[in-house]
């Protein structure tokens, strides 16, 4: 009997595993196919917001407002916010010099969200077309802001660009920097691809102003990113992707970075799914395949657990019950091969051998992490940078 519930379990576990791979495997093989639309020249020039949370974020923010700063973009059409939460007075004292708002936070408890949410209060009535939300660590180019005109004068309410590394002098920012492209593979390029919408991924975002005000109220977790996401998928509003605008973003130098960060992000997935979840029977009525979408991808597993637990099986299985253990090789195979081709070919072809002796420790991490996840979507943990 025993043997019997045991051999059911790992079926069950097995179709989970499965389904997750499966939806790897096939948005992968999609972001090869992908084709970024052309934007023609825009006659009308959008008015944008730029916000930039900074929390303790001295050692960057002046290299951040500094590349905002220097847009080819008419200077009298855009502006620049810095939410300053418990940076140094002389950065701040530094930053009203330049030709910015500056917002001077001094919470008892930070977050993003929040930072956010004020900074909107400050924003809602006054004119602009779009908001665009940049982290202090990111550093855009000169002709970022006209690049993006372009795609917003078509209407599209929420974009989010090609977020990249800006650093890879650590293993650990390449194996970071490897993981982020996996991700614009899979999530974005493969998404549009297909007919779906983009993942939002924190900062290089740009949204719609007014929605952008009525709704950043409604977010409260350390992933306000997701929750933004979510909000946009539930009134079947499509994001767009722009793989040629690239926003650089500064990748995790230390192991302890890398794993308190993805922890907060597996919460934030969690907190994702069960909201979702709730919403799944409302989406289904409406036939939002989008929202469907989003959801069965906030229930997958995260890849680094999928190679650990997918592998833990194939060599236990080989050993008790070697017939058992073909179906999840055949599993660990096409999982690898969907990764191997998500990363760039230039980040392959050069850093290939790299990435992979860091990810052994980063599945055991990721492993490890399952089991410190209690209040973490709402525990606000700042990453340092610079």
């Amino acid at each position: 009997m025993i043997p019997e519930v045991i051999h059911i379990m790992e079926y069950i576990l097995y179709i989970y595993l499965s389904v997750s791979v499966g939806y790897i495997v096939l948005f992968s093989a999609a972001s090869h196919f992908f084709k970024q639309k052309k934007y023609p020249d825009a006659p009308v020039l959008q008015r944008f917001i730029i916000l930039v949370p900074a929390y303790k974020e001295d050692a960057v923010i002046h290299a951040c407002v500094t590349s905002v700063l220097r847009q080819t973009y008419p200077a009298e059409l855009y502006n620049l916010i810095v939410i300053s939460d418990h940076m140094r007075p002389e950065t701040n004292a530094s930053l009203r010099k330049e030709r910015i708002s500056l917002i001077e936070l001094h919470e008892k408890e930070s977050s993003k969200a929040k930072a956010l949410r004020i900074a909107a209060e400050t924003i809602t009535n006054q004119t602009y077309d779009y908001v665009l939300i940049l982290d202090a660590d990111n550093l855009i180019s000169p002709c970022y802001l006209q690049e993006l005109n372009k795609a917003t004068s078509q209407g599209i309410k929420a974009i989010q660009t090609h977020r990249k590394a800006k650093n890879m002098n650590t293993d650990i920012a390449l194996l970071d920097a490897a993981i982020e492209e996996m991700n614009n593979s899979i999530f974005r390029k493969g998404h549009i691809r297909l007919g779906f919408s983009s993942a939002l991924t924190g900062s290089g975002m740009a949204f719609d102003f007014r929605w952008f005000v009525r709704n950043i109220i409604h977010t409260h977790s350390t992933g306000e990113d997701k929750e933004l996401e979510e909000l946009l998928l539930r009134q079947g509003i499509h994001i767009e992707y722009i793989d040629t605008l690239e926003t650089l973003d500064e990748k995790v130098r230390q192991p302890d970075a890398l794993r308190n960060q993805r922890r907060r992000w597996i919460a934030s997935q969690l907190f994702l799914a069960l909201k979702m979840g709730r919403n799944l029977p409302t989406a289904l009525a409406e036939g939002n395949g989008d929202y469907l979408l989003k959801t069965l991808q906030a229930f997958i597993a995260p890849r680094s657990i999928l190679l650990g637990l997918i592998g833990f099986f194939s060599c236990i299985l080989c050993i008790f019950s070697p017939v058992s253990s073909i179906k999840w090789w055949i599993l660990l195979i096409l999982l690898n091969g969907a990764l191997y081709l998500a990363i760039p070919p230039n980040m392959r072809y050069k850093y290939m051998s790299r990435i992979l002796r860091q990810t052994p420790y980063f599945v055991i991490i990721m492993l490890l992490n399952l089991f410190h996840l209690k209040g973490m979507a709402q525990k606000f943990n700042h990453t340092q940078h610079g």
